[in-house]
């Protein structure tokens, strides 16, 4: 399995100088099967940086329809997927209204639109999900390779705060023992009471969370629009510190490959 992130950004995109070496585009993460089977999470602006690998005919999963998760898709236009999967539903018809004037002139492509009520088969891959606490609705996927034993856990927008003990319990039994964990990590937690119930963790809730899911290595990612290179290159060092696999990914780091 191997794992690509096309962008680790929160919010919406950002660009300037002192934002280059971890980049400025929204979520968008691909996982490939070793047979070449394709998952691809979300389609912020993060997906202009996997289009070179995305073949026609895909599969995309939303974790939620929010526009910084979202704002990608008609980059897809030469290899716009076969399926656009929500789980809860009503997917189609906000997409629709995206892809429509005035906001945007071209109509939205045909595709498939299930609503699985049980994890998905995407070739070689196997593909479930959690629902987390964020506004309107997100869920969290995880992402199992049986062939090779490989699994990654994708929650980018997430507040464990704001979840009971019961419900980071279950969370925890659906992320156990993945090999990755891609965790949202937009505020300090100093900043934290001032944005609670906004819908996103703190950098020392993701490692508290992979502690408890009991993951091998951390990727953090969702960082605020503002926070600069040298803001998360001393974060990562605090992270690396208290969890030894945890990653602030780096546009040159964005790949991992699992099991291989």
């Amino acid at each position: 399995m191997k794992v690509f992130l096309g962008g680790a950004r929160g919010s919406f995109p950002v660009s300037g100088p002192d934002k280059m070496r971890y980049g400025g585009d929204t979520f968008s993460l691909l996982v490939e099967g070793r047979n070449g089977e394709q998952v691809l999470i979300d389609a912020g602006s993060g997906v202009r940086q996997l289009k070179g690998r995305l073949r026609a005919g895909g599969t995309v999963f939303f974790t939620h329809t929010h526009l910084d998760h979202l704002i990608g898709l008609p980059m897809l236009s030469k290899t716009w997927p076969r399926r656009l999967i929500l789980p809860r539903g009503g997917l189609r018809e906000v997409l629709a209204r995206v892809f429509s004037p005035p906001v945007w002139p071209v109509k939205l492509p045909d595709a498939e639109f299930p609503m699985p009520a049980e994890p998905m088969e995407v070739g070689g891959l196997r593909v479930g999900w959690h629902a987390v606490a964020h506004p309107d609705g997100c869920v969290a996927y995880r992402v199992d390779e049986p062939a090779t034993g490989a699994s990654v856990v994708v929650a980018t927008d997430v507040e464990w705060q704001m979840m009971t003990p019961r419900a980071q319990d279950a969370f925890a039994l659906f992320a156990r023992g993945a090999d990755l964990l891609v965790f949202d990590s937009q505020y300090l937690p100093a900043e934290y009471a001032a944005h609670k119930g906004w819908g996103h963790s703190t950098w020392t809730d993701a490692v508290e969370a992979a502690r408890r899911f009991g993951v091998q290595k951390l990727w953090l990612m969702h960082h605020a629009p503002g926070r600069k290179d040298a803001e998360l290159d001393a974060l990562a060092a605090e992270a690396a510190a208290a969890f030894k696999g945890a990653v602030f990914p780096t546009v040159e780091t964005m790949t991992e490959i699992l099991h291989e």
